[in-house]
């Protein structure tokens, strides 16, 4: 089953810089993952729990991340986002839902950088706005030399 929630907020800012995938932000559109990997670090975590059984969308999150993000690109707080960092971005039910993709033209708009990590082939039918957020994102200074395109 599968419940539709609202939440509070849906923009995470991180303490500190995540120093392997360098996200300063994440968002996670859903809660739990039906996918149950048995990798996931999210099971062995405090919210691990219910991961596989306790679905749900978050259904005010396009409304919340359009301001939260209007209010980091005025004040110039640009950093990475890490799209799902405790679920799987592409649930079977994001063909329904298209939550993820909604979440991504929201992040594309405000010209946040983007990371995404799945297991899914359903990311395929994103690369449009994927492949503009790579050309408009705006990248905070220190990681311009880091994450510079070298072909």
């Amino acid at each position: 089953m599968i419940n539709e929630i609202q939440v509070k907020s849906i923009l995470n800012r991180h303490k500190k810089r995540d120093s392997w995938f360098l996200d300063d932000y994440s968002v996670n559109p859903y809660g739990g993952c039906s996918f149950n990997c048995a990798y996931c670090y999210i099971k062995g975590s405090k919210y691990g729990e219910n991961v596989a059984r306790a679905l749900s969308v978050k259904t005010n999150a396009p409304e919340l991340l359009d301001k939260q993000l209007s209010r980091r690109a005025r004040k110039g707080e640009y950093g990475i986002i890490a799209l799902a960092s405790a679920t799987e971005p592409y649930l079977p039910v994001e063909e329904k839902t298209g939550m993820t993709r909604r979440l991504l033209e929201i992040i594309l708009e405000y010209r946040f950088p983007v990371h995404v990590g799945t297991k899914s082939r359903l990311v395929l039918r994103d690369l449009d706005v994927l492949k503009e957020i790579d050309e408009r994102a705006i990248l905070p200074d220190d990681l311009k030399p880091k994450l510079k395109h070298v072909a």
